[in-house]
């Protein structure tokens, strides 16, 4: 389905994204449309309206350039009597306005927020949207989540998420139940309800208190055993210098001989010529500035294509490059640096959020330094400058 065809085609849309912008949304427009077809992104006002009054769609996805624009105008419907029914309203923000998304979902303004500038958690937003279609009344029908929504998880630890989701709703259940069936037993004569109610207070509900905690503990063990199911950087580190992946080891002699003389001193130095590649301008600016502070010279791109252009022209010690980006992806934009003749063992640094094994394992083969998982901190940037420093020294 095309983004066009997403904004006009459904005349009755129990989800609306209401935005000034479109084309700013096609992430967003992306993972709820791939959730529920009764959708449609609506940008002008009467358009609104219309709609509203003719479908009441159940939920309302604000989008606008700020926040305080996006309370502008839900406060405008509400007092123009649109929204008279019972809805839930989603507010998207950037990074910066995330703060005040909060708050106003702690007071009640929003049923929840959402960051989409960045973008890194799709996953939550899938999440946001089915809570809120299933909040709402009869909206059962209106919401699927499928397996493919759910990326790539290993079987061993589906089956293992589906146990423990059975374990908590059946145990919750059953105590519910229990108290329910305690609460409303009553004595044949006052002395023996009395009774019964002293006895209950005394070791019944100190019981059931006891398993529900104990319910809680092995909810607890169930999430540390999904966590540990899950791949850990320690698992990508490995990946890294196995043995079957060619180069990712290796010393950097090639680099050093094709290096000229005049630029050794820079490499065994305590500071470093560096390149970003990272599409997102804010991740891109707090690498850069962690980078700069730590006195390294650092250039940053936003795309990979700029990249390869300014390194045929230029000489780099060492690249930090993120995997999803536009136009050209880390892993093939790696593969024509290796075919630049000085770069073919230019320490390269990835970053992603993904955990898909497969294709770290596929961009481990042209040869990387380090990995850093998504969001960094600064210790972990660091650290991966040192390592790269030893790699070109050795």
């Amino acid at each position: 389905m095309s983004r066009k065809e997403i904004e006009h085609v459904e005349r009755h849309p129990k989800v609306i994204l209401i935005c000034d912008k479109v084309d700013e949304l096609g992430g967003v427009s992306d993972v709820i449309s791939s959730q529920i077809t009764a959708f449609r992104v609506l940008t002008k006002f009467r358009d609104i309206k219309d709609v509203i009054i003719d479908s009441a769609p159940h939920v309302l996805i604000l989008a606008m350039p700020s926040v305080s624009a996006s309370i502008e105008l839900y406060k405008t419907l509400v007092e123009q009597g649109l929204l008279d029914y019972p809805h839930e309203n989603i507010l998207l923000c950037e990074n910066k306005e995330s703060g005040v998304g909060f708050r106003c979902c702690m007071k009640h303004i929003f049923c929840d927020y959402f960051v989409y500038k960045p973008m890194y958690e799709n996953y939550r937003l899938r999440m946001i949207l089915h809570n809120a279609l299933l909040r709402c009344e009869n909206a059962h029908d209106t919401t699927h989540i499928r397996e493919e929504h759910f990326g790539n998880i290993d079987e061993s630890l589906k089956q293992l998420i589906d146990d423990a989701s059975a374990y908590h709703t059946d145990a919750q259940h059953t105590l519910s139940t229990a108290r329910k069936n305690i609460d409303q037993a009553k004595g044949v004569n006052d002395i023996q309800t009395a009774l019964m109610n002293e006895l209950k207070a005394q070791h019944i509900n100190p019981l059931l208190d006891q398993l529900e905690q104990k319910l809680a503990m092995s909810i607890e063990e169930l999430t540390n055993s999904l966590k540990n199911k899950q791949l850990s950087l320690a698992e990508l580190s490995a990946l890294l210098i196995e043995k079957s992946l060619p180069e990712t080891n290796q010393k950097v002699t090639d680099y050093q001989n094709d290096k000229p003389a005049q630029n050794k001193p820079e490499a065994e130095s305590q500071y470093i010529k560096i390149m970003v590649i990272e599409d997102n301008e804010i991740y891109r600016e707090m690498i850069s500035k962690i980078l700069i502070n730590a006195g390294h010279n650092v250039e940053a791109v936003s795309s990979g294509l700029i990249a390869i252009k300014k390194l045929k022209k230029q000489k780099y010690n060492m690249i930090f490059m993120d995997l999803f980006m536009p136009e050209l992806d880390g892993y093939n934009t790696t593969r024509n640096i290796r075919n630049i003749s000085h770069c073919k063992n230019l320490p390269i640094v990835a970053l992603t959020s993904n955990k898909n094994k497969d294709l770290i394992r596929k961009w481990a083969t042209l040869g990387l330094t380090a990995y850093i998982a998504k969001p960094s901190t600064k210790q972990s940037i660091l650290k991966a400058v040192e390592k790269a420093k030893r790699a070109i020294a050795s």
